[in-house]
């Protein structure tokens, strides 16, 4: 007969063991516990009322930004974005924002322009950015815009805007629509608190008591509450499943390149292009979904409003004004 092996625990391991499973396992069933609670408390406060607006839904972009500049020149002009929802993911809380504000897709583009420049201007690029970096830009640009706390305000509780974020301060984590900002600069931290991934940020976000990491980990878009699907818009700039407004050729396809590093004048403008006629396209379909037409603008010194070719000459013209007087004389090449 072999011999009999007995494997004993000797009482420092088998307290060490004890201790890692309780180390584990106590803070888990805490965060389920605290999730159980939150997904009853919005149980208990649901309703059954249905919204009718139009929603504007835009998906997560990394780096093409300039596609949504397109997209929105194209919205902006072609329909009434008065009376719209919109919800945003990681870069899509940027259009969304402009979208509420009402924005002029110029403005648009110019405060994409300086995020991007400082962005550019730092040592390391996109990587380790600190929240302020991002939101100081923004409030200097929407000052000189004329935005103020009122603009941000009068949408509380409205229902109107939104943007969404993953929570992992729950187990498992969670995706959380955030509502209701009362502030521009807490409007603007929120498009920081939807993009949170290590690299490219120093920190978790912190909001609300949760501990806040990019939307995109939860879902490619952001449900609001009393969404009729019947008239949500979702938008992106890669063709994911549901998606109406995205790029349909493979030439119009982005590479890792441009989605990780968009940077030269010749991307920024491609993505731009790509966004108008991917907005054009579907514009049979934004109407079914109840987007009200616009009546068209008349001519200015580009040519006529709302075309494609206007878009880019007004744009263009937009760059080489920024590049003159841009501090930070950034190299876009």
């Amino acid at each position: 007969m072999g011999r009999r092996w007995q494997t004993t625990l000797s009482p420092l391991t088998y307290a060490s063991w004890s201790s890692l499973v309780a180390g584990i396992c106590i803070p888990l069933s805490l965060l389920t516990a605290r999730r159980m609670y939150r997904l009853l408390d919005s149980r208990a406060h649901a309703t059954d009322f249905i919204d009718k607006r139009p929603c504007l839904m835009y998906s997560g972009a990394a780096s093409l930004w300039c596609y949504y500049t397109g997209v929105y020149y194209y919205l902006y002009h072609k329909f009434d974005l008065r009376n719209v929802r919109t919800t945003g993911i990681s870069m899509g809380v940027t259009v969304s924002f402009a979208t509420v504000m009402h924005m002029s897709p110029r403005q648009k583009f110019e405060i994409g322009l300086h995020w991007a420049a400082m962005i550019w201007n730092r040592p390391l690029k996109c990587f380790f950015m600190h929240s302020d970096d991002w939101v100081e830009t923004g409030m200097r640009i929407t000052k000189e815009f004329g935005l103020c706390d009122e603009d941000v305000k009068k949408h509380v509780g409205t229902n109107t805007v939104f943007a969404g974020v993953t929570d992992i301060s729950v187990f498992p984590p969670e995706h959380v629509v955030l509502k209701d900002a009362v502030t521009l600069r807490e409007s603007l931290y929120w498009t920081t608190l939807s993009m949170r991934i290590f690299p490219f940020y120093r920190y978790f976000g912190w909001y609300r008591n949760m501990l806040i990491v990019d939307g995109v980990f939860s879902g490619f878009y952001t449900t609001p509450p009393n969404l009729d699907e019947s008239q949500a818009i979702r938008i992106s700039p890669f063709a994911l499943p549901g998606t109406d407004v995205h790029p349909l050729f493979p030439e119009e396809m982005f590479s890792v390149r441009d989605i990780c590093y968009s940077k030269t004048a010749e991307q920024m403008f491609r993505q731009m292009k790509i966004g108008y006629q991917a907005a054009e396209r579907a514009h049979e379909k934004l109407l079914k979904k109840g987007l009200k037409p616009k009546e068209e603008a008349g001519m200015d010194e580009f040519g006529q409003i709302g075309t494609l070719d206007h878009m880019v000459l007004s744009c263009e013209h937009e760059f080489e004004e920024f590049k003159k007087k841009d501090p930070l004389k950034t190299c876009w090449d």
